[in-house]
């Protein structure tokens, strides 16, 4: 079977001219990350001198601004605003402190995964009705004709917006590594037994009843994801067209999948040809090594032979090791609790991607969202990975299976011996850093660039798509034909028949042997 790749091999060799395409890039304000994510792509494809729109409805209002901002190089951005109802939800916490409260608190698993995201799910309806109501920027839409949408499937109000503008050839593009609730719909299963769910807590070796939490926290989140997608589907035929697709038909049209995974970072799962991996796409690689320190920054880690950034931490371990340099980004003036720690430095703001590329930074603590273990990934630094939530676990794991990361539960961060053991051997055993430089260099040298994938990827999708050819037939067929269990059903019942049948043969014959020897015996 041919692939899309080995298509794209021969345009690479026999390159076709390209005119200019109208793109426009769907991207809800909820989270900077899939904000910068989908920015990224919006800005890639500017540079290319594509004539790109970001549309940015605001789901959390206190994400606004830093959404908004995901895109540099495209001016043509539409902001809409929040409507009343979101104003409503979020009154008082536009920021939704409360709930990332909760989340240092919670575990997240199967018998709390559904009511985990029904906060976002509500939030996520809200602005979905608004959006579609403001008809005026529709129309605005409308005018521009566009050429090819991008956007991202934690949502499928946007598929619906497109549909109503008339735009066939679309391109579902994740900020996380794939989106599970997607999957089944696109012909691409996830084996769950062996590999992590976007959601999962667990490596890719699982005990029975780690494999039985990995299927079921994902089964819990995909159905809560299934029933904010049926709001939303509601919404947009209420307000857009009653006669548009449902979103199981919506989902499988779109010409690509871009998914910001790498394959030589993430744990080996099977993919569909029209999934293409574009982890990467956030880092410049020639910006990162042109970024230099102020002098201020250059005095710190001249301090110690060790420092460490940290966003995040206790003060018992930073006391237990005054030999090291800390650096907290922490943006709050109350820091009186760290009093008398010399060797511990606040900043509101940090130069992160320039302390990253500094060999004098010694490791560094993150939380785990993609973007920031991507960074990490290619920075080659050894980490200290504290998750919170969401796909945060799964990220600190599938760093971890490199062996230059440690993942540290936040549970554990009470527990004085367990963190400073995790500290000591992220800086004392060189094993760490040297395998964080070999991924780092493996990414750095890797035989595609997820920058070119976009490009070219996307010029495809606007001069041939959509491609309903690679719309593979097994999503249609239902659990006992994928399985083979029909099959199986029938020799099981074909085998049962003949081994009926023989029994029968065998007891008659049997019976007839008996019934002679009685009357032998009579005789």
């Amino acid at each position: 079977m041919i692939s899309l790749q080995h298509i794209f091999s021969i345009l690479f060799i026999f390159p076709i001219a390209v005119s200019s395409l109208n793109i426009l890039v769907y991207s809800p304000a909820f989270a900077g990350s899939h904000s910068n994510f989908l920015g990224k792509i919006a800005d890639t494809l500017t540079e290319k001198g594509h004539n790109v729109t970001f549309l940015v409805p605001v789901v959390m209002i206190g994400k606004r601004d830093e959404c908004v901002n995901g895109v540099k190089l495209t001016k043509d951005v539409v902001v809409v605003e929040a409507g009343p109802e979101t104003l409503s939800q979020q009154s008082g916490d536009i920021n939704n402190d409360e709930n990332l409260k909760a989340f240092w608190k919670a575990h997240m698993d199967s018998s709390n995964a559904r009511s985990s995201t029904t906060w976002f799910n509500i939030a996520m309806k809200f602005a979905c009705r608004h959006f579609h109501s403001q008809r005026d920027v529709f129309e605005q839409m409308k005018a521009k004709n566009f050429d090819v949408a991008i956007l991202e499937p934690i949502s499928v109000c946007g598929l619906g917006y497109m549909k109503a503008l008339g735009i066939e050839k679309t391109v579902l593009a994740s900020s996380f590594t794939f989106f599970d609730v997607v999957l089944p719909y696109t012909g691409e299963e996830l084996d769950y037994s062996s590999t992590p769910g976007a959601f999962g807590s667990f490596g890719e070796k699982m005990t029975m009843w780690e494999r039985y939490e990995n299927w079921m926290v994902n089964k819990e989140v995909n159905m809560a994801q299934e029933d904010m997608y049926e709001g939303e589907m509601e919404a947009y035929r209420e307000l857009s067209g009653k006669t548009l697709p449902d979103w199981r038909e919506l989902l499988p049209s779109a010409s690509l999948f871009f998914v910001n995974s790498n394959s030589f970072l993430d744990f080996p799962r099977q993919v569909l040809q029209k999934t293409i991996p574009i982890g990467g796409i956030t880092m410049n690689q020639k910006w990162i090594k042109e970024q230099k320190l102020s002098e201020d920054w250059e005095k710190i880690l001249e301090q110690r032979p060790h420092t460490i950034l940290i966003s995040f931490g206790s003060m018992i371990k930073i006391r237990s090791m005054p030999n090291v340099t800390f650096i907290w980004k922490y943006e709050s003036d109350d820091v009186a609790f760290a009093s008398g720690l010399s060797n511990l430095h606040f900043s509101k703001w940090v130069p992160q991607t320039a302390l990253l590329n500094d060999p004098r930074l010694s490791a560094f603590v993150s939380h785990g969202g993609v973007g920031s273990a991507l960074e990490l990934a290619y920075s080659g630094k050894p980490t200290i990975m504290i998750p919170i939530f969401a796909d945060q676990i799964r990220n600190a794991n599938m760093l971890a299976r490199h062996q230059g990361v440690i993942h540290l539960n936040k549970n554990d961060m009470e527990n004085f011996k367990k963190t400073q053991k995790a500290f000591n051997d992220i800086l004392y055993e060189e094993s760490y850093t040297r395998n964080a430089r070999k991924l780092a260099d493996v990414l750095a040298t890797q035989p595609y660039s997820p920058k070119d994938n976009v490009i070219k990827y996307t010029e495809f999708v606007g001069k041939h798509g959509p491609f309903p050819a690679m719309d593979p037939h097994g999503r249609h067929l239902n659990y006992f034909q994928r399985h083979f269990l029909d099959i199986y059903a029938v020799f099981a019942l074909f085998y049962t028949t003949i081994a009926v049948i023989v029994a029968a043969v065998i007891w008659c014959i049997y019976r007839k042997c008996v019934k002679c020897l009685k009357v032998e015996k009579i005789e």
